[in-house]
């Protein structure tokens, strides 16, 4: 009976180191470069942001608010339905960086690594069009 449960205990814990491989082989994304050649890298957070219509704008994961993040690499996927506005964030190592311009109506991505500190989107020629997120 004794052998019968460290069979058991042995080809569970087999399983769970499967489980674990390949919950971190799935975190990673094998990304292909136009000369054929491959590279690894982690897979990025995506973060949905809108410009108008109107005087709205706003950040999201999924469909939840954008309040705290953690630090790290983020696909800002920015989609402007006004051409009067822009979709500017400002924080630690981003400076003012413009993500659509006025103008543009549509949808562009920018990735960009998020350090610690307090970030701020809005819109340049409409500054109380704004809003604001921290990253811990």
């Amino acid at each position: 009976m004794a052998s019968d449960l460290n069979t058991i205990r042995t080809c569970l814990w087999g399983k769970i180191a499967a489980v674990v491989a390949l919950a971190s082989a799935a975190a990673l994304v094998v990304v292909g470069g136009a000369d054929g050649s491959t590279q690894t890298t982690m897979a990025v957070s995506k973060l949905q942001g809108t410009i108008g219509p109107g005087f709205t704008i706003s950040l999201k994961r999924v469909t939840a608010r954008v309040r705290l993040l953690k630090a790290g690499l983020y696909a800002f996927v920015v989609a402007d339905k006004s051409s009067i506005h822009n979709f500017t964030l400002n924080g630690p190592g981003v400076k003012n960086k413009t993500i659509t311009g006025t103008g543009f109506v549509g949808t562009k991505t920018v990735t960009l690594t998020l350090k610690k500190g307090t970030y701020r989107f809005y819109c340049t020629v409409h500054p109380t069009i704004t809003g604001t997120f921290k990253v811990g």
